[in-house]
């Protein structure tokens, strides 16, 4: 995917991204309407699996439109990944499939 708005990103990188699935944009919707969201968080709003929420958050990392922050559970016990929308990159993408289909 490309960096921001440097480039806009092909029909097939946009694509990618959404992969067509429901679950995928629920996902995506539920990052973007928080500052940071943790996995739990997205499976509590999207009614996902644990294997699933994290499948469609992997992709969308992967797709460059999230980003994620590792950090310390605050009572130690183990570590926290909080999740956040790269809204440049997601309107990059809206803008791509927007010029296919109007």
């Amino acid at each position: 995917m490309p960096d921001g708005l440097n480039e806009a990103p092909s029909l097939e990188e946009a694509c990618a991204v959404v992969s067509g699935t429901p679950a995928r944009i629920r996902v995506l919707r539920v990052v973007m309407d928080s500052t940071e969201v943790t996995a739990n968080e997205v499976m509590a709003s999207t009614g996902l699996s644990r294997n699933a929420a994290g499948h469609h958050l992997s992709a969308l990392l992967e797709a460059g439109a999230i980003r994620q922050r590792r950090t310390t559970h605050s009572r130690g016990a183990g570590s926290v990944i909080y999740w956040s929308a790269d809204v440049d990159v997601i309107h990059a993408i809206r803008d791509t499939l927007s010029s296919h289909l109007t």
